[in-house]
């Protein structure tokens, strides 16, 4: 084990054997940033995407494709966009020949690693012949653009649902795609070995460290305290679980985080704390106002600087 390079690592992660009570640490590990999706909508098409989903009716997060209505300019089209930094590629710069269906793309950063659907809603009055369901699921990765749209063609007015990859000359390729299954199979998957508590605006949320456990969320109010002392006391923390904290400056003064460090302390985890700056990690991924940091992001972050951290004992 090289001690030297283990400490510095504890140090700035915020892994520390000292009370779960000392300030978020402003920096954050190298985790390498999320993968991103551009998805394209349009007139009479709406693309909705399902975040970490596990099978038709197990997932985290839907967000919601819209189906706007036609607009005359480019800069009313434009003004439907939300970019948070992917390369231009062919599929936006067609826009101006697309006018007549007023199309449009939102980009949002996507945690690595965990399964996400598609699913295309066409109105009857879009003039397109498309197989239904219209879905299709794939895998991102770490540090990877991808696109996701209905492709038609022009001739017979079919479609089908693609997902390219974007390269950072805004070239595409084929990705690997799979239908997502209609029951989730019964896991035994180990236990994970972090458990992520995010501290956004008036709400806690969090994920349990059992297999394939949803994602709770407290708000921080009246009864907040008292509900997060049964949640910390129910939690199923084992020997070897690191429960990481991610808070702002402005979060760190709620009343459910102040109440955390007592709370954890009872459950003897205090020397298993990584306490984590929101900031930092928004910083480091560039993420926007329009696409903050989600627990879906947390967690991704403080399982891989967890990672990171054993990695470097280990050695």
């Amino acid at each position: 084990m090289r001690l030297q390079s283990l400490f510095m690592a504890m140090a700035v992660l915020g892994i520390t054997e000292a009370s779960a009570a000392e300030a978020t640490p402003d920096v954050a590990a190298n985790v390498e940033r999320p993968a991103r999706v551009r998805v394209f909508g349009q007139k009479g098409i709406a693309l909705h995407t399902y975040t970490n989903a596990r099978c038709e009716d197990e997932y985290d997060d839907e967000i919601e494709g819209e189906a706007p209505r036609e607009v005359k300019t480019a800069a009313g089209r434009s003004r439907l966009n939300e970019s948070i930094g992917m390369p231009e590629t062919d599929s936006t710069r067609s826009f101006a020949q697309k006018a007549s269906v007023s199309p449009y793309y939102k980009e949002y950063p996507m945690a690595p690693g965990q399964p996400v659907m598609f699913d295309a809603q066409v109105g009857s009055g879009s003039g397109l012949r498309c197989a239904r369901p219209l879905q299709t699921t794939f895998v991102p990765q770490a540090g990877m653009d991808y696109e996701a749209d209905v492709a038609q063609d022009a001739a017979t007015r079919a479609c089908t649902l693609q997902i390219r990859s974007v390269a950072a000359d805004g070239t595409l390729a084929p990705v690997q795609t799979a239908p997502l299954p209609k029951y989730c199979p019964r896991e035994s998957a180990s236990p994970a070995p972090v458990m992520t508590m995010l501290f956004d605006g008036e709400a806690v949320f969090y994920r349990y460290v059992e297999a394939n456990a949803g994602v709770d969320e407290l708000e921080n109010d009246k009864g907040g305290v008292e509900d997060l002392e049964e949640a910390i006391g129910e939690a199923p923390l084992l020997s070897t679980t690191t429960v990481c904290v991610v808070s702002s400056r402005q979060t760190e003064q709620s009343p459910l985080a102040k109440a955390l460090p007592g709370l954890l302390a009872a459950r003897g985890v205090q020397g298993r704390v990584l306490r984590v700056s929101a900031e930092a990690i928004s910083a480091q991924w560039q993420l926007t106002p329009a696409r903050p940091l989600n627990f879906a992001l947390a967690e991704y972050y403080c399982r891989a600087a967890v990672a990171a951290v054993a990695a470097v004992a280990a050695e």
